[in-house]
């Protein structure tokens, strides 16, 4: 870069400054002039620092040679705070955090799709003429179809990109949601909330990735818990938006309305949704180089044909390269082959069973999940009316309360999570699960059982998204897919065994010895996962995604 091109791009530079200062007059409201000082871009520093480094640049001579009487541009600004400066900052925000954004968004509306049926689910599926065990059917083919499909959708994740995730995941809801409301008959209305479920999982697997492809380890929990704060915002409002349309326009209505939420989410989602799995290949392809054997083990050994094979399963074009073959054989699409994707599933399981510390987090997630849905949404609902004489409408209002305290404590918890570290966050959140859960299960004094929901909820708060995040740090980039399908499947698998164990064991005994079955389940594996699992708050950035942030 020469000195005339400098001229052109800097304002004014003052000599009694560094190099690394650039200086603007401004006015301010009495149009009186002052000088500021602003930080140029880095592109510019290094400019500058080489222009005026006389010894790197003998012939330029020194910093006064240039000359001082370029104009100052002036520029009249507002002292203080002003609404114009805040909307610039609330640009500035959302600029620097699009992607992010974009994908809380396409979540929150398909929150509010899914949570706005359910004050509608039950009643809709009983005007078929069923009985109640027929009516909960409706939750656990949705949870079967989420589950069948976790899998699948990581995999594709992995071989087609997250994007095609964002889109297809809300197109497949919004054709589940349209056909509940279309059903004529019982079996059709099942079929239509198994569809439901498979986009459901696309969806969630895709944002999950999309934002794991995106974040760092220092602010990936932020990040993740942004998306989950979005996701329970959909959950408070969508129960009070779907009862409203049921009540004004038919059973039917709320099905139309989430069916075109969905479509509009997968419209935003192709529209502004980059591609971010070219982020994870570059990191694959590092991990294949550094795991595979040296070429010429393969070669003398005859191997040949199984290097190629391992080095296309991990993505490595660079190992390739150095086989022969050219790096266009892997954009080329491969013909699809029984064998060949099994034995990709059985290469990337192998991987993954020696990483305890996922299957740790995994263990969490799992009873996370029974905990949830067991004893929160079934046991304890039961011991508020039968034994604390709960009506239905403060009922509503604890979960309610409940839910307003997780909202408000999750993106305070994702910061302490990415400055402290994960455990600190899982392990002291569970344990407060694990008392609260106790204490519902021991007190008879309905105070200290409000009480013991305010803990609940507070805990929950504070566990938030990170379990997620934890699991992002610790699954390998170059399998990121799969692994997270095969964590998403322990979570739906908890959903589904949870309830129905902790309702047999209520039967067996009591609701209030259920509760504490619940809660010395949790304690055990948050102990396991508190002694063996690793911090991960000591990671740092990977190349390809400070390419990404």
């Amino acid at each position: 870069m020469d000195i005339a091109t400098l001229q052109d791009r800097i304002i004014w530079v003052r000599t009694r400054y560094t190099a690394g200062q650039r200086c603007r007059g401004t006015r301010n409201v009495q149009q009186r002039t002052q000088t500021t000082l602003q930080r140029p871009s880095k592109r510019l520093e290094r400019g500058v620092c080489k222009a005026f480094d006389a010894a790197a640049r003998p012939g330029l001579g020194r910093p006064s040679s240039f000359s001082p009487s370029l104009p100052a541009r002036t520029e009249k600004v507002d002292e203080g705070w002003t609404i114009q400066a805040a909307i610039a900052r609330l640009r500035e925000v959302v600029a620097a955090n699009e992607r992010l954004l974009v994908v809380a968004a396409s979540t929150l509306i398909m929150s509010i799709s899914h949570t706005s049926l359910r004050p509608v689910m039950p009643m809709y599926a009983k005007s078929f003429g069923v009985g109640a065990a027929a009516v909960g059917m409706t939750v656990s083919v949705y949870a079967m179809g989420r589950l069948l499909m976790n899998l699948p959708a990581g995999m594709l994740a992995d071989h087609y990109g997250r994007k095609p995730l964002l889109v297809w995941g809300p197109l497949v809801t919004a054709i589940g949601m349209i056909g509940c409301g279309l059903s004529r008959t019982f079996t059709h209305l099942l079929m239509a909330r198994f569809v439901t479920g498979m986009g459901s999982a696309l969806q969630m697997s895709g944002s999950q990735l999309f934002l794991a492809d995106i974040s760092q380890p220092h602010n990936r929990a932020r990040s993740l818990g942004t998306n989950h704060a979005a996701s329970q915002v959909g959950s408070l409002v969508g129960p009070a938006i779907g009862g409203y349309l049921a009540d004004a326009s038919g059973l039917r209505a709320p099905f139309t309305m989430t069916g075109a939420a969905a479509l509009l989410a997968a419209l935003y989602g192709w529209l502004r949704l980059p591609e971010t799995r070219k982020c994870t290949q570059a990191a694959a392809r590092d991990i294949t180089m550094t795991c595979l054997p040296p070429v010429a083990a393969f070669k003398d050994s005859g191997g040949f044909g199984r290097a190629r094979f391992i080095a296309l399963c991990f993505g490595g074009a660079a190992y390739l390269d150095r086989l022969g073959t050219p790096k266009e054989a892997l954009s080329q699409p491969q013909p699809f082959h029984c064998l060949r994707v099994w034995r990709r599933v059985l290469i990337k399981a192998r991987q993954l069973l020696r990483n305890a510390d996922f299957w740790a987090i995994a263990a969490v997630n799992a009873v996370m999940f029974a905990t949830a849905n067991g004893g929160r949404s079934t046991l304890m609902p039961l011991l508020a009316v039968s034994d604390f004489g709960l009506n239905t409408t403060l009922l509503g209002l604890l979960f309610a309360g409940m839910g307003l305290i997780s909202l408000l404590g999750t993106l305070p918890a994702s910061f302490v999570a990415d400055k402290l570290g994960r455990k600190w966050t899982i392990v002291p959140s569970c344990v407060g699960l694990a008392a609260a859960l106790a204490l519902m299960g021991a007190t008879c004094n309905p105070n200290i059982f409000l009480a013991a929901a305010v803990l609940y909820a507070c805990s929950n708060a504070c566990i938030g998204a990170t379990p997620a995040a934890y699991a992002a740090d610790v699954m390998p980039s170059n399998i990121s897919g799969f692994a997270l399908g095969i964590y998403r499947c322990a979570g739906d698998i908890g959903l589904m065994v949870g309830p129905a164990l902790l309702g047999f064991v209520a039967d067996l005994t009591n609701v209030q010895t259920a509760l504490q079955v619940n809660a010395v389940a949790l304690a055990v594996v948050v102990a396991y996962f508190g002694l063996c699992a690793h911090e991960t708050r000591h990671l740092r950035a990977k190349p390809h995604q400070l390419k990404a942030a």
